[in-house]
């Protein structure tokens, strides 16, 4: 059996070799070795990783989305199948396609508020199932109504059409409020991790009526000159520029501005009618210090925010409430306290 470090080094070669990270060419030349940061969270979450990998010749959509699922269903199968409220299906019906999806009432909801979740995954990966866990907790420990949609994507549908769909779906919410199961005056709050967190605060620029925000790692500056985008390359972050190049190349066409509101929303020339706003934060991710940055933009302006730094985790933490019990309850526990200051 592997002595734990040895265990760690082995686990980081797996990881640069599914990827097929150009740090792999030099492999033998040097030694990796694991954030001592990491909590004991973040090392089963690379075990998991590893016991997964086979072998790849590059990277496909088919491919990672696979792998994706993978990661999600192993890691939070004893989690599926746990929510005790009831789980309902539906489609909302927007100018261009049916948009799936669920919506999640735990037992004694309360009517007052209700969160609209966008999955994470690059705009290309994930879905409401490989988000589900983490969506049966919020809603069972919020004791409110929780709508995860599933929203088109990359690359077989492009930017702007899977924004398109998620502000159609919440302004339809909105506009129907007591379809889902909440009071006429219920406050409407949109949730989201990783590029869900980019669609939620771009959402709250075109869509009135929103309440509040909940922002988890998210990336709101294409330009990423941020300080964490060159503190945190090595895979073990699991964020890495190549794979956000790969996210990038699919999801957004040539020729499209990257710095249109939209889609860099640090640009937003009017973040003073944003929503209040909490942001969920991994301490070992390259976004961390997009959030940081974009509290003191709504600092600034005056709208009421929160910032919760979570250490000793990487990107991609709040999906896996499995492998992260911990953290993922603490998550959900500060958005509970959040929502109740709302």
């Amino acid at each position: 059996m592997l002595c734990v470090r040895a265990r760690k080094y082995f686990i980081i070669y797996l990881l640069i070799t599914y990827f097929k990270h150009p740090l792999l060419s030099i492999v033998n030349t040097r030694r990796f070795q694991m954030d001592s940061r990491f909590t004991d969270e973040a090392i089963a979450y690379c075990q998991l990783v590893a016991s997964l990998l086979q072998p790849s010749n590059g990277l496909s959509a088919e491919f990672l989305r696979k792998f994706f699922d993978d990661v999600h269903t192993k890691s939070n199968e004893k989690l599926i199948g746990t929510f005790t409220g009831s789980l309902e299906e539906r489609k909302v019906t927007t100018k261009s396609a049916d948009i799936p999806v669920n919506i999640y009432t735990p037992i004694d909801a309360e009517k007052d508020k209700l969160v609209i979740y966008f999955h994470g995954g690059g705009w290309t990966l994930g879905s409401r199932n490989t988000h589900q866990s983490i969506v049966n907790l919020a809603a069972d420990l919020t004791k409110t109504i929780w709508i995860s949609v599933e929203y088109r994507l990359g690359p077989e549908y492009r930017y702007p059409i899977w924004l398109d769909d998620s502000c159609d779906v919440t302004r339809h919410i909105i506009e129907n409020k007591e379809l889902y199961g909440v009071d006429q005056a219920a406050k409407i709050g949109v949730a989201g991790d990783s590029a869900g967190a980019m669609i939620s605060t771009s959402i709250c620029q075109t869509v009135k009526n929103i309440d509040f925000q909940v922002l988890i790692y998210g990336l709101y500056d294409f330009t990423r000159t941020a300080p964490s985008y060159k503190e945190f390359t090595d895979p073990q972050y699991v964020c890495t520029p190549e794979l956000l190049d790969w996210f990038i190349t699919h999801t957004f066409d040539d020729g499209v501005d990257m710095k249109d509101p939209r889609i860099s929303v640090f640009l937003n020339p009017s973040p003073d009618l944003l929503p209040a706003t909490l942001f969920i934060v991994a301490e070992l991710d390259a976004l961390r210090d997009d959030s940081f940055a974009y509290k003191e933009i709504l600092d600034k302006v005056g709208i009421m925010n929160k910032l919760s730094l979570f250490k000793g985790v990487p990107h991609g933490f709040f999906s896996l409430p499995a492998i992260y019990p911990k953290a993922c309850t603490q998550a959900v526990d500060t958005i509970k306290e959040f929502m109740a200051s709302i």
